[in-house]
């Protein structure tokens, strides 16, 4: 077998609820794990992320997230640091030659603090958002911090990689703005990207990756322990963690960037996202305000 399509980023750009609606169509199969970094492992764990799934390193692992084999079905799987390591597309290339790509971009600003509130959600980091701008290469850490929140929202040479390996009738992009505004319809194009029935209409009322955050301090002391979240999820079922974070977790809503951190954060994008507007030939000034 040979997966079809590839989802590559970016993260916090809508790629999880695509991920669950393209595996309702009927037509299509994706991987059983989300996320299965398979031609981004060796950089990932050279940079010590943490990621808290299973490792995909080989390809008996990576096609085994595929059970049912059905030659009329399109295979595809959803991994978001694809878009940001310089040689997964030519791996994804010499994998499948003939391999659909889907890029999904959200405002970088946006896009970063979002990613900035999952991580504090998680445990992850300790510094406000402003500390990790203001501390970018003080040390290690705040590098990286720096390079997950920013350096992934640069999506010029990010996004000019995958045009400069395949075919432009091969990618497919898709913007968060878009996906917000008329779900139905992005679904319908990326259905007749995909060479599937677009008329299938998925159940889009349902809200995938919503903001939630622990229920009191203790929760969130305890849930900071990457070890202990890593080995819940080796021994626990996935429904079963979800009735956890049903009973030790609240939706919320999200926190605000303030205006003059958003001013400062636009300059640090400007220049890319005008480089990015002439590559795709696409008016990305809603992004600039």
């Amino acid at each position: 077998m040979k997966v079809d399509f590839f989802i590559v980023g970016s993260p916090k750009a809508g790629t999880t609820s695509l991920y669950y609606y393209l595996n309702e169509h009927p037509e299509i199969e994706m991987s059983t794990q989300k996320e299965v970094d398979f031609f981004s492992d060796f950089a990932i764990q050279r940079q010590g992320l943490y990621y808290g799934r299973k490792r995909i390193d080989t390809l008996k692992k990576y096609h085994n997230l595929f059970p049912t084999i059905v030659q009329e079905k399109k295979y595809g799987e959803a991994s978001v640091s694809y878009l940001f390591y310089e040689d997964v597309p030519e791996k994804i290339k010499a994998y499948n030659s003939k391999g659909k790509i889907i890029i999904m971009l959200r405002n970088p600003v946006d896009r970063a603090f979002s990613h900035y509130l999952m991580d504090y959600r998680l445990g992850l980091i300790r510094f406000t958002f402003e500390e990790v701008i203001e501390r970018a290469s003080s040390n290690k850490e705040s590098r990286l911090f720096y390079q997950q929140y920013i350096e992934l929202g640069l999506y010029f040479k990010q996004v000019k990689r995958y045009l400069d390996i395949f075919d432009s009738e091969n990618i497919h992009i898709i913007f968060y703005q878009d996906l917000k505004k008329d779900i139905e319809l992005v679904m319908k194009e990326v259905y007749h990207f995909l060479e599937v029935d677009s008329s299938f209409k998925p159940k889009v009322e349902k809200k995938h990756n919503t903001f939630i955050i622990p229920k009191n301090n203790f929760i969130k002391i305890v849930y900071s322990f990457v070890g202990l979240r890593r080995l819940l999820k080796f021994f626990i079922a996935e429904n079963l963690v979800k009735k956890i974070q049903n009973t030790f977790f609240k939706k919320d809503k999200k926190p605000e960037l303030s205006l003059q951190l958003r001013k400062k954060m636009n300059g640090l994008f400007l220049h890319d996202i005008n480089l990015l507007e002439g590559l795709l030939s696409k008016d990305l000034s809603v992004w600039k305000k």
